[in-house]
């Protein structure tokens, strides 16, 4: 019996790029570019999120060397709005990663197309948190969601009453939350005790 070589992931790209016909795997590759756009795009916003905290924290100490308590408040303000920022991203981006891996493993080996719904369960998730903070992200989800949800076809899988999908996504998101929770303590140094803040200024869980 002749050996015959296995198909590379190179392999199956290629004949998918020269089929005009637009399937369900390439629509999958499109979206799957954009989702890992997007979590490039998250993970440089973080970067420079925990670099302007460092600043602030810095300032927020001299301030307090310096006796001066309402510089510091200030600062201590915007600090808490940067994390607040800072933890809705993380929470996307942990939830992305297990998105993206599971819409990968979609590529790669195919399967059912009710194991896509999840991911763009997801995804719908992921736009209510960051189009108010990030909407170049958001611009790169959509069109993933776009490109899953074409592929799919509405009269295959009804997102938007699917309880099951739902309930996953969820889920993912809430397990994303708990990650970013614990990744903010580690990122971010805890603010000194003298400089509270007023209860409505302390950042809110984000919500999507």
């Amino acid at each position: 019996m002749a050996w015959r070589k296995e198909d590379t992931i190179g392999d199956k790209l290629r004949r998918l790029f020269t089929n005009e016909q637009d399937t369900i795997e390439k629509k999958a590759i499109i979206a799957q570019y954009r989702l890992k756009t997007a979590m490039g795009r998250i993970a440089n916003y973080i970067e420079k999120l925990s670099e302007r905290d460092k600043v602030l924290f810095e300032n927020i100490v001299d301030a307090m060397i310096k006796k001066d308590e309402m510089r510091a408040k200030m600062y201590a303000k915007e600090v808490a709005e940067i994390r607040k920022i800072s933890k809705q991203l993380l929470t996307v981006q942990y939830a992305l990663e297990h998105a993206a891996l599971k819409l990968e493993t979609f590529i790669i080996y195919g399967g059912a197309v009710s194991e896509v719904a999840p991911v763009v369960g997801v995804m719908r998730e992921a736009l209510g948190i960051v189009k108010s903070v990030a909407p170049d992200v958001w611009i790169d989800l959509q069109v993933a969601v776009r490109e899953l949800e074409t592929a799919m076809g509405g009269s295959i899988i009804d997102l938007s009453v699917d309880v099951g999908v739902d309930t996953e996504a969820k889920k993912i998101l809430e397990e994303a939350r708990i990650v970013a929770e614990q990744k903010m303590r580690e990122k971010f140094a805890e603010l000194p005790k003298a400089v509270p803040l007023p209860e409505n200024e302390a950042p809110k869980t984000a919500t999507a």
